[in-house]
C-alpha cells in the first residue's frame, strides 16, 4: 500500500547501436581526460569520463562539473552541531563548513540508442566537449531521459531557443509536468518552473517530447520508477541488460554520506521531505537487499557503488565502486 503524505501544493511549493560510439571508449576501467592532469599548474580537466558495462549495454559517465553547498542544508531537521559532526568525520567539509557537490552525466548505449540521463548545467560546453573527445557529436543522441525539472538537469537541452541534441526525442515525467502546469506564476517555484519550460519549449514545438509514467519503459531494457519528493514528479530508472543492473537514483540523495548513514535527514532542496526519506530509503535497500549498483548525480565521480545495510537499521554505508 502506498504511504499516503497529508501535504498542500502551499508546502510543496516552499521546497522547492551508435556508429560514432567507440567501443574501447565504453569499456575503459579508469577514468580518462582529454588534457594533462596539472593540477599543481591549476589547470582544470578539458574532459573526465569513465566508461563501464551494464550488460550489453556500454556506458559511461561523464563529469558536467562541481561545485560546493553548505553542509548544513543536508540535515535541515537535525541538530546542526550533529550534522557539522558528521561532517567532520567524514572529512568533506572546509573551514566554511561548506561540501563537495558534483555533476555527473550517465550516457548509455543499447547498440540502437544513445541515451542521455539528464543534460547538466549548461552552462559551458562541457558535457558537449567530452562527448566530442570521444567522438561523439549532439546529432549521434538519440533519446534524452530528463529525471525532474531542476536547472542542472534540464539547462543542457537548449540554448537562446536552440536545441542542443537536435535528433533526440526528450523524455519528460508527466507527474512533473503535471505540477509545473498546475502551478501559480506567484508560486516560490515559479522561476524554476519558468527556466525548464524554456528549456523544453524548442523541443516542445519540434513535437519531439514524449511524457512518461512510473512503470513505462521508452527502451527495452530502461524501466521508469516513481521517486517523489526531492520534487513532486522526480523519476528514477532501473537499467538491466543481460543480467546486471544500474539504478540510477538521480537526487534522491545529494550527498552520498548523509544521504546512506542518516537517510532521515531532511535536504533543504526536497520539496516533499517526508517522501524523499521514504524514497530515498527504498532505494537504498534495493541496493543492498538486492545486490544492485546504484549511480547518483551528484555523488563523488563516477558516482557508482554499492550500499550495505547497517545491521537492521535503515542506515547504509557506501562501498563506491573501484576504477
Amino acid at each position: 500500500m502506498t504511504k499516503q503524505h497529508n501535504i498542500s501544493r502551499r508546502d510543496i511549493l516552499k521546497g522547492i547501436g551508435v556508429g560514432a560510439l567507440g567501443v574501447a571508449f565504453f569499456q575503459q576501467s579508469t577514468p580518462q581526460t582529454s588534457a594533462q592532469d596539472d593540477m599543481m599548474m591549476g589547470l582544470p580537466l578539458a574532459a573526465k569520463y569513465y566508461g563501464f558495462m551494464i550488460g550489453d549495454f556500454q556506458a559511461m559517465v561523464i563529469a558536467d562539473g562541481s561545485g560546493a553547498v553548505p553542509g548544513a542544508i543536508m540535515g535541515v531537521n537535525a541538530d546542526a552541531a550533529d550534522v557539522a559532526a558528521f561532517l567532520e568525520s567524514k572529512k568533506i567539509a572546509d573551514e566554511e563548513g561548506n561540501i563537495p557537490n558534483m555533476f555527473d552525466i550517465l550516457v548509455v548505449s543499447t547498440g540502437d540508442d544513445l541515451i542521455l540521463f539528464d543534460t547538466g548545467l549548461g552552462a559551458s560546453d562541457q558535457l558537449v566537449s567530452t562527448l566530442g573527445a570521444v567522438g561523439i557529436s549532439p546529432e549521434d543522441v538519440t533519446k534524452i531521459m530528463i529525471s525532474h525539472f531542476h536547472p542542472d538537469h534540464v539547462n543542457g537541452l537548449s540554448s537562446d531557443g536552440t536545441l542542443t541534441f537536435p535528433n533526440a526525442q526528450v523524455y519528460f515525467p508527466q507527474p512533473e509536468m503535471d505540477f509545473m502546469e498546475g502551478t501559480p506564476d506567484d508560486s516560490p517555484a515559479a522561476g524554476t518552473i519558468q527556466n525548464a519550460m524554456g528549456k523544453l519549449q524548442s523541443a516542445i514545438d519540434a513535437d519531439m517530447v514524449t511524457y512518461y509514467n512510473d512503470g513505462d519503459s521508452p527502451v527495452e531494457g530502461i524501466t521508469a520508477m516513481a521517486a517523489h519528493g526531492h520534487t513532486p514528479g522526480m523519476m528514477v530508472f532501473m537499467i538491466e541488460s543481460n543480467g546486471e543492473s544500474l539504478l540510477n537514483i538521480v537526487d534522491s540523495a545529494i550527498n552520498v554520506y548523509t544521504g546512506t548513514e542518516n537517510p532521515d535527514w531532511h535536504i533543504q532542496f526536497d520539496a516533499i521531505p517526508d517522501m524523499a526519506v521514504e524514497n530515498r530509503k527504498k532505494l537504498f535497500a534495493m541496493s543492498s537487499d538486492d545486490n544492485v549498483r546504484l549511480f547518483g548525480y551528484h555523488f563523488p565521480f563516477p558516482g557508482i557503488g554499492y550500499t550495505v545495510r547497517q545491521g537492521d537499521e535503515d542506515a547504509w554505508t557506501w562501498t563506491p565502486t573501484s576504477y
